[in-house]
């Protein structure tokens, strides 16, 4: 009998010490693993494939190609608010003209089909693979903090600018501040890139001059690449917005070259936005103890750029007219290898970059349907001011031109959502000089880019 009466109390203790022991092994298994950081991991990444066709004027040579790559980021989970990031990137030639292949009058080839590839190893159309990013990154709050090979915040002049196959990539510490929702604040410091159109990795030093490098103010071309022993860039940018205005400053160190002042401001009323852009260059002294064709920027020039536009949005109609001009103090200057220059007035094939004392004029009209989510616009730019054989104020020996470009994006939905398809067709003409030399794959052609992407 006293068997029987102490057998329920014998289950009981023994189901007690279960479950006990489970609510320990419950606890233990919340508890973060190394492992967790690769069950929660995720992949992302793109495929795309890029067809482009220059038309150049007449008997000119024309050139075309298609490239097909692709891109895979493998991101870990959050571990007590750490991640590690590495992603990959490869690009090969599925089809097209021989972009050697000389021009009869000019004896120049290909330009532009050549940034779909390597532009430092041109005829390189199959080992074009990149380690693009490799990263560690602290998360906190909204905020987070990132060294390595990294994709930046997006700023006005040192930028993604992802318009071809490759994009621009840096290299560096980068620290992403969110304070409330209406102040924001990035920091960076960038020692390394690799630029658009590149398969390999560049110290600062060796980044700046590493594409054409021009002419210099007295018509002499310039060679100052690796005449900089910069160890790096600095940035600081501060965000602040409210229900109506914006408010955005940069700030750019390029040591032992040059400070660029950026100043942006947006303000929205009922269907219409106004911004303004002011831009300030100062050169460093490092500069004057360097031969004259040495020098990247002059001692003597202060790049300033004021730029505006207004805009105004309504039922999926959107209609801009912008206006820019760089004064006469000196060019404007940003290294070509670290980004593209985002003025109101910048379009595809169409920079600031090495021009002062000139006007830009641009009418931009995009019509958006949501559903399917189609885009039709077209942008015009009116280039004035400029002068080929004075190279004061003009870098690259351009001419006053008129451009237009037109665009037609499709995104699609349901089972192929990430699947888009963006076709882009540009006319430039110059307004003074055509002959051969100086239009040549600059001017008064046609272009078509239809581009695939699909995201994951």
């Amino acid at each position: 009998m006293k068997n029987i009466k102490l057998t329920p109390l014998v289950f009981a203790f023994f189901l007690s010490f279960y479950l006990n022991a489970q609510h320990k092994t419950s606890l233990k298994e919340e508890d973060p693993q190394l492992k967790d950081i690769f069950i929660n991991a995720h992949f992302h990444g793109h495929f795309r494939n890029y067809f482009m066709n220059t038309i150049n004027r007449g008997d000119l040579q024309n050139y075309y190609t298609n490239a097909t790559g692709g891109a895979v980021g493998f991101t870990t989970g959050n571990f007590k608010g750490f991640e590690i990031g590495v992603k990959g990137i490869f690009t090969f030639k599925t089809f097209g003209s021989d972009l050697g292949i000389e021009d009869a009058v000019t004896g120049k080839n290909a330009k532009w089909e050549y940034e779909l590839y390597d532009v430092i190893n041109k005829g390189n159309f199959n080992d074009l693979d990149r380690l693009e990013e490799l990263f560690i990154r602290y998360r906190f709050g909204n905020s987070y903090l990132s060294y390595g090979k990294l994709e930046t915040e997006f700023t006005p002049l040192l930028n993604h600018s992802d318009g071809r196959m490759k994009p621009f990539a840096h290299r560096g510490a980068w620290a992403h501040l969110n304070f409330g929702i209406k102040h924001q604040v990035n920091l960076g410091w960038l020692d390394g890139a690799s630029p658009r159109s590149t398969t390999e990795w560049f110290s600062m030093e060796e980044t700046i001059g590493l594409f054409y490098n021009g002419f210099q103010p007295n018509g002499e071309m310039a060679e100052y690449h690796e005449s900089y022993p910069s160890s790096g860039i600095g940035i600081i940018n501060y965000n602040f917005k409210s229900e109506n205005f914006e408010l955005k400053f940069y700030d750019f160190y390029l040591d032992k070259v040059m400070n660029t002042i950026w100043a942006e401001a947006g303000y929205d009323l009922a269907d219409f936005k106004f911004g303004i852009q002011y831009v300030y260059q100062n050169p460093f002294s490092y500069s004057e103890d360097l031969d004259f064709l040495k020098r990247y920027v002059q001692p003597d020039e202060n790049g300033q750029v004021l730029s505006s536009q207004l805009n105004w949005e309504n039922a999926g109609l959107n209609l801009t007219f912008a206006y820019t001009h760089a004064f006469d103090s000196g060019r404007f200057l940003f290294p070509k290898e670290l980004g593209r220059d985002q003025f109101f007035t910048s379009i595809p094939r169409s920079r600031l970059e090495g021009l002062g004392n000139i006007d830009v004029f641009t009418i931009k009209a995009q019509y958006h349907l949501p559903k399917p989510d189609f885009h039709i616009g077209m942008e015009m730019q009116q280039l004035q001011g400029p002068e080929t054989g004075k190279f004061k104020f003009n870098k690259y020996n351009v001419d006053e031109s008129f451009q237009v470009n037109s665009h037609l994006s499709y995104y699609a939905s349901g089972f192929l959502e990430g699947l888009s398809f963006d076709i882009l067709w540009i006319y430039r003409k110059n307004q003074n000089h055509t002959d051969a030399q100086s239009i040549f794959n600059k001017s008064n052609f046609n272009q078509l880019n239809f581009v695939t992407n699909f995201n994951f």
